[in-house]
C-alpha cells in the first residue's frame, strides 16, 4: 500500500511587509490618499475656473464694442477680475497644501484639513448667496454643491484618519 506524502511549505524567515497602494503613501492610508487626491483635483479645477473668471472680467468691456455701452464700462469687469484673483490664490493654497501632505511635511495634514474645511465653507456661502438672488444659475449651484460635498468630505476624512 502506498502512503501519500504530506508536503509542508518551507518556513519563511522574513514576514511579508505590507506595502501600500501606489497612490496611498504609508503615512496617509487609503482613505487619506483618496481625500488628498480629491482635494488636489478640486484645486486644479478652481485654478482653471479662476483663470476663466479673470479673463472674462478683463474682456467684458470689449463685448460692448460698437453698441450702446453702459456709463460704467471702465469698471464693469472689475468684480470678476478681483474674484478671479481671489480664486487663484485659493487654488494655489489648496494644491500647495495637498502637495505638502503628499511630501509628508510636518503639519501638512492639519493644514490640508483646515484648507479643505475653509474651501467647503466658502462653497456653502456661495451656494447660499446664489440661492438668495433673483437670477439663479443652475450649473453654478450644482458646481458649488459638489465642491462643498467634496471638500467637506475630504476634511472629515483627513481629520479622522489615524495614520
Amino acid at each position: 500500500m502506498a502512503s501519500q506524502k504530506v508536503i509542508k511549505p518551507a518556513a519563511r524567515s522574513v514576514a511579508p511587509r505590507h506595502r501600500g497602494h501606489s497612490l496611498a503613501r504609508e503615512h496617509l492610508g487609503e482613505r487619506g490618499a483618496g481625500a488628498t487626491l480629491v482635494v488636489a483635483i478640486g484645486g486644479v479645477a478652481i485654478f482653471i475656473a479662476a483663470i476663466g473668471m479673470a479673463v472674462g472680467g478683463l474682456t467684458l468691456p470689449a463685448t460692448y464694442n460698437g453698441t450702446l455701452a453702459p456709463p460704467n464700462i471702465a469698471t464693469l469687469g472689475l468684480g470678476q477680475v478681483v474674484g478671479g484673483i481671489g480664486l487663484l490664490a485659493l487654488s494655489l493654497l489648496v494644491v500647495g497644501s495637498a502637495a505638502a501632505l503628499l511630501a509628508n511635511l510636518r503639519g501638512s495634514r492639519t493644514a490640508l484639513t483646515a484648507v479643505s474645511a475653509m474651501t467647503a465653507l466658502l462653497a456653502a456661502a456661495g451656494f447660499v448667496v446664489l440661492m438668495g438672488s433673483a437670477r439663479r444659475d443652475a450649473v453654478l449651484l450644482a458646481a458649488l454643491g459638489v465642491a462643498f460635498l467634496a471638500f467637506a468630505g475630504a476634511a472629515f476624512v483627513l481629520a479622522r484618519s489615524k495614520h
